[in-house]
């Protein structure tokens, strides 16, 4: 009988062992303070929610710290202007609503970027996608320049490239040592040996991993959102130079008309749980790095 009370409890504590952890590897919502470092509100995102809907849906998540980008550039600074000092505006290239088209052909940008980085608003800049094999590419004359200001006023930038390795994000990275970078998604669809390889070449470089969730790039973690090995290994060495975000835009993963809004916003809440998951399978010492303390240090923000 004794041995059948103990067999009892032992089964009950290790059940609520498993319990426990699983509350503490899923959460709803961030117990510590978050850092967003990669947000966006744009104008097809304006027409259907407000700043103040966008603002509470972030603070919900405990997130004390965003970064955001807007296309329309000054969306960022009006979202800035009703959240408060918490939030960090980035300047981007795309300064009307089809800039993303056009941003490396416009003769007036470089002034445009340099009178917003001087009225000291704006704490980077970004987001200026890539895909290799078109148009613009690293050699353009407008990115070259983006990347001397943000030299000269000493801002980070944050950049997408979609390639098949890391020859062209290297490329970049090697030309602009001085530049902190931020890489953003990892790289998309590069893989944990492609990004070791970045990180180990390029000290000015720093990654994070928005859009790595199941629902757009994937191949972070696995069904149970725990990290697979390989990334594992990556972020543990790097843990210094990881951060993470939720980038809240959802047109690039299917077909949408012309009249319909981009509806990001309405998975916030389950991109922000994701990271939460994989984050929360880490040394907590790490966990804190990726979720807080990297942020204000990529900022230069004080303690």
């Amino acid at each position: 009988m004794t041995k059948l009370i103990l067999k009892l409890n032992t089964t009950k504590n290790f059940l609520l062992g498993i319990f426990l952890f699983g509350l503490n590897s899923f959460p709803v919502f961030a117990e510590k303070p978050f850092a967003d470092i990669h947000l966006h509100y744009n104008w097809d995102q304006a027409e259907t929610i407000s700043p103040a809907e966008v603002i509470s849906k972030i603070k919900k998540t405990n997130t004390r710290l965003a970064i955001i980008s807007s296309t329309p550039t000054h969306l960022a600074l009006e979202l800035k202007q009703k959240a408060g000092n918490w939030l960090y505006p980035i300047f981007s290239p795309y300064t009307h609503e089809l800039g993303k088209q056009d941003w490396y052909v416009d003769t007036k940008l470089v002034d445009k970027v340099e009178q917003g980085l001087k009225s000291g608003n704006y704490f980077g800049l970004g987001e200026i996608h890539f895909m290799a094999g078109f148009p613009p590419n690293s050699k353009n004359k407008n990115f070259k320049a983006l990347m001397n200001l943000a030299k000269r006023y000493q801002v980070p930038v944050l950049i997408h490239v979609d390639s098949g390795d890391e020859k062209y994000f290297l490329d970049i990275c090697t030309k602009h040592k001085k530049v902190k970078i931020l890489f953003a998604h990892a790289g998309g669809n590069l893989s944990a040996n492609h990004i070791q390889e970045i990180l180990t070449t390029c000290s000015n470089v720093w990654l994070e991993f928005s859009a790595r969730d199941p629902w757009r790039y994937g191949g972070l973690t696995d069904e149970s959102h725990y990290l697979l090995e390989e990334w594992k290994i990556v972020i543990i060495k790097f843990s210094n130079r990881i951060l993470t975000g939720t980038d809240p835009v959802w047109r690039v993963t299917r077909t949408q008309s012309w009249d319909q809004v981009d509806d990001g916003w309405d998975h916030y809440e389950k991109l922000h749980q994701f990271h939460q998951s994989w984050i929360n399978t880490l040394p907590s010492k790490i966990q804190e790095q990726i979720r807080w303390t990297n942020a204000r240090e990529f900022l230069n923000l004080k303690p």
